[in-house]
């Protein structure tokens, strides 16, 4: 298992994606991942602005230049990209469909250029920005189309397109993860991210999703929260239950365990460190109660290096 820092712990850093990049070197993280621009797709303006992070990368925002020096100083680290994450929905119709695909395409081009494997797919939500939503049923399928549309140019820049569970989408559960990869089948190469945090924010219980996707899991996302009954805090994705964000030792979800369960299962992938979500829609301040972030990238990194050496012996 590899550890991989992810850039949301730069969110609110004016280093950006580069202090990504220093912190896991001077921590020992083992790769980076990125969080991708979210500036031009369809939504909530202020939700989006809420979220925007200087270590967002975006297609149209970095130059052709500035792609070969981050792709250099990611290489003078060390420190291989594991992938970029791209809301641009898939599934919508019409010009609007085609509009946000080509975005989708311009950061399969990104992460080829920065020497990435993977784009993660994780905008594929019921809402059709026209009107009446679509169906559960609707939305799965388009979205299969649009990956489908999206799959030969991924092909020929050798980027896989990578699948997550989110609470709230099409895929929120480990079953309905293995079902897109199989309808997407081999347009391109394909992956799964498994967060267990975001299933049991759904309500579900992790734990069965390890085998569920035996064989399937490209990468784990690690964070953890502790459930509330009521709304005490302030992320309350379903029902009347709200969350809070912890480090990964101290919420309701058992890493140790988890992390066994995944080897048993044989996962040996990258395990991305989660430090904050501010697309979870929280404000500044719920986050200001969290560690330091240079604190939280050693103190995971030691954390982990300690599960992983033990699952070994």
């Amino acid at each position: 298992m590899q550890l991989c820092l992810y850039g949301s712990i730069a969110w609110r850093h004016p280093g950006g994606f580069p202090q990504v990049v220093d912190w896991a070197n001077e921590y020992g993280w083992e790769m980076v991942d990125a969080r991708g621009l979210t500036l031009d797709i369809p939504g909530d303006e202020a939700k989006k602005l809420g979220a925007f992070g200087y270590d967002m990368l975006g297609p149209r925002q970095i130059r052709p230049s500035a792609r070969d020096e981050l792709k250099l100083r990611l290489a003078d680290a060390g420190l291989p990209l594991l992938g970029i994450y791209c809301s641009s929905p898939v599934n919508l119709c019409g010009e609007a469909g085609d509009r946000y695909r080509d975005l989708f395409r311009e950061f399969v081009q990104l992460a080829a250029d920065l020497g990435a494997g993977w784009v993660r797919a994780i905008n594929n939500t019921t809402t059709s920005y026209d009107g009446a939503d679509f169906t559960d049923e609707q939305a799965f399928d388009q979205t299969v189309e649009g990956l489908h549309k999206i799959a030969p140019f991924a092909a020929d820049l050798d980027v896989g397109l990578m699948l997550e569970n989110n609470e709230n989408t099409t895929t929120s559960d480990a079953e309905s993860l293995v079902r897109m990869q199989d309808a997407i089948g081999g347009a391109c190469r394909t992956g799964i991210a498994w967060d267990p945090v975001n299933s049991y924010f759904q309500g579900h219980d992790p734990v069965p999703g390890f085998e569920t996707l035996k064989g399937r899991i490209t990468c784990l996302h690690l964070k953890n929260v502790r459930r509330f009954e009521g709304a005490q805090h302030q992320y309350l994705p379903r029902g009347d239950s709200s969350y809070q964000w912890t480090s990964l030792a101290d919420g309701d979800l058992d890493w140790p365990a988890l992390l066994a369960l995944a080897k048993q299962t044989g996962f040996d992938g990258p395990l991305v460190f989660e430090y904050v979500n501010p697309f979870k829609g929280m404000p500044a301040e719920y986050w200001d109660t969290l560690r330091e972030p240079h604190h939280a990238a050693g103190e995971e990194a030691a954390y982990l290096r300690q599960i992983v050496a033990d699952l070994g012996s």
